[in-house]
């Protein structure tokens, strides 16, 4: 308790002291404003994003300390101001404004990302909806396209690894976040997903297709909740994380877990909860010691299993 408590007093002290001190020195040294040397010093991507937005949310002046909290910045409009309140002069520091700009674009993105990673999230499955339940039989299609799926209500949803004759109370914890990301994959990736269903099959590596792939949708949504991703985000383009992006990176975490996993070698099945968290954590320190790291994978490269 007190350990916590001297914590967040010295977090407090030094961002509300010492650092607005340290700013003020290296202002008058350098001629140039935090925002400014942040821009001119760090290459483009996460190292110089996250910076940036450490800078607005510790922010004295609302109007910037706003910039690090908004989902949607009108960039170019929100630079000029910030050049205006910072005495940044594009015509000394023409690179600045699209530096910036850049930034507050990914800065904002990423939490407009969250935003709808979130309600996707919240979205129950329905059987009563149609539309969910086209995409659970085409997932049922890309999967298991020679094979006619008998009813509705089936034991065969657990050939692709799903729990019971009804799929739907799989998807609760995740709702349709966890059916458009296994959809995703399949259509998008229809022969790796094919090929790792077939590694499910293993006669003593074997899992649930489908329970693994909503797992990793699951530890794939906490890291984005943690602003874990921001790294990888950051990283891959000059411009905000899109939807598309995260289920990209959800494909990359599928490929990656099940070569993890035949590695591992677990005894069985009731092993997936340490070999998922053993997983989780390889992934949070690649992101978090390696500033430069990018995530993505080879989709016509065969499983190295």
């Amino acid at each position: 308790m007190w350990k916590g408590y001297l914590h967040q007093t010295w977090v407090s002290f030094y961002f509300s002291v010492l650092w607005p001190m340290w700013k003020w020195i290296l202002r008058k040294w350098t001629g140039k404003c935090e925002l400014l040397r942040i821009t001119s010093e760090n290459p483009k991507g996460a190292k110089r994003t996250k910076a940036i937005e450490r800078s607005l949310k510790h922010s004295n002046i609302a109007i910037l300390k706003q910039l690090s909290k908004d989902e949607i910045i009108d960039v170019i409009p929100a630079s000029e101001e910030v050049m205006k309140i910072k005495d940044v002069i594009a015509e000394i520091h023409p690179q600045f404004a699209y530096c910036f700009q850049v930034c507050l674009c990914q800065i904002c993105g990423y939490k407009r990302l969250f935003a709808e990673v979130e309600e996707m999230r919240k979205t129950q499955y329905s059987s009563e909806n149609p539309d969910h339940e086209e995409k659970l039989m085409q997932l049922w299609g890309f999967l298991m396209p020679d094979i006619k799926l008998e009813t509705r209500l089936s034991k065969q949803w657990t050939d692709i690894g799903f729990q019971g004759e009804d799929p739907k109370t799989d998807f609760r914890g995740m709702g349709m976040l966890g059916l458009n990301q296994l959809l995703y994959i399949s259509s998008k990736y229809t022969a790796l997903s094919r090929q790792i269903l077939s590694k499910s099959h293993h006669p003593t590596l074997g899992f649930s297709y489908a329970i693994v792939g909503i797992n990793l949708t699951s530890v794939l949504y906490e890291l984005l909740k943690k602003q874990t991703l921001r790294t990888h985000f950051y990283n891959i383009k000059d411009d905000k994380p899109s939807l598309h992006d995260f289920h990209e990176l959800y494909c990359y975490m599928f490929k990656e877990f099940v070569t993890f996993w035949f590695t591992e070698k677990p005894k069985d099945i009731m092993e997936f909860g340490r070999v998922r968290d053993k997983f989780r954590k390889k992934i949070n320190k690649k992101l978090k010691e390696d500033l430069t790291t990018i995530l993505k994978f080879d989709a016509d490269e065969e499983l190295a299993v």
